[in-house]
C-alpha cells in the first residue's frame, strides 16, 4: 500500500521532533540556573520555550506520520492512544506559547505574579493538560508494545514517557519521551529504503524466472 506524503517523512519528523525538544529542555535547565530567576526577562527565555514549541508542533506530525503509518498494526488502542495524545501534546504546545510570548511580559511588569500557586481555572487547565497527556501516550506505547511494530526497548520508552506525564510541564520530564520519539524515527527510514528496494527490484525478478522456465525441457 502506497505511503501518504506525511507517512513516507515519519523518520525526518520523528527525529526532528526529539532534537527540537531535547535541546530546549537542556537549554531550560542551563540558562535557568545560569542567569538566575529573572532569565523569564531575558531574550533566552523567549528562544528556549520557542524551541520547545516548534519540538511540540513537530511531535503532532511525528505522532500523526507513525499512526498512519502503522495504524493497522496498532490497532483501535493506537487509534485511541493517538487522538488523546494528540490533544495533551496540543495543549502543552499551547503552555510552552504562554511561556514564550505572554511570561517574559509578566515577569517584567508584575513579577509577583508568577509567584502565585496555580488555582482555579489555571489549575484546571494544568491537571487537564498533564492527563491527557499522560494517558494518551501511555495508550500509544502499549499499542506500539503489542503491535511489534518498534523496537521493543523504544515501545518501553514512550510508556515510560507517557507516565512521566504528569511532570511534563517540567523540565527535563520530555527527554524519555523525545528519545523514544526519535529512535522510532531512526528505524523508519532504512524500513522505507528497503520497501522501495524491494519494490523497484520486483520486475528483474520475473523475466529472470520465466526465462529460466523457458530453458527448462
Amino acid at each position: 500500500m502506497a505511503l501518504s506524503p506525511i507517512s513516507r517523512r515519519a523518520g525526518l519528523l520523528c527525529v526532528t521532533a526529539a532534537v527540537l525538544i531535547v535541546l530546549s529542555q537542556i537549554m531550560r535547565l542551563a540558562l535557568s540556573r545560569l542567569l538566575g530567576p529573572d532569565w523569564a526577562t531575558t531574550p533566552a527565555y523567549t528562544l528556549t520555550y520557542s524551541l520547545a514549541l516548534l519540538g511540540m508542533g513537530s511531535l503532532l506530525l511525528a505522532v500523526t506520520a507513525i499512526y498512519t503509518r502503522e495504524s493497522a498494526a496498532l490497532g483501535r488502542l493506537g487509534l485511541i492512544g493517538y487522538v488523546i495524545a494528540f490533544l495533551g501534546t496540543l495543549l502543552v504546545a499551547g503552555d510552552w506559547w504562554f511561556e514564550a510570548f505572554a511570561i517574559p511580559m509578566i515577569a517584567t511588569e508584575a513579577p509577583e505574579f508568577l509567584e502565585l500557586p496555580p488555582s482555579g481555572s489555571v489549575l484546571a487547565g494544568v491537571i487537564t493538560t498533564v492527563g491527557l497527556y499522560t494517558v494518551g501516550w501511555t495508550l500509544f506505547g502499549i499499542a506500539a508494545l503489542r503491535a511489534h511494530a518498534f523496537p521493543l526497548a523504544a515501545a518501553l520508552l514512550v510508556i515510560a514517557g507517557g507516565l512521566a506525564g504528569p511532570l511534563a510541564l517540567s523540565t527535563p520530564y520530555q527527554i524519555p519521551l523525545a528519545i523514544a520519539i526519535g529512535w522510532i524515527g531512526l528505524t523508519l527510514q532504512p524500513e522505507s529504503r528497503g520497501r522501495y528496494t524491494a519494490a523497484t527490484s520486483l520486475p528483474e525478478s520475473e523475466p529472470t524466472s520465466t526465462r529460466r522456465a523457458e530453458v527448462q525441457p
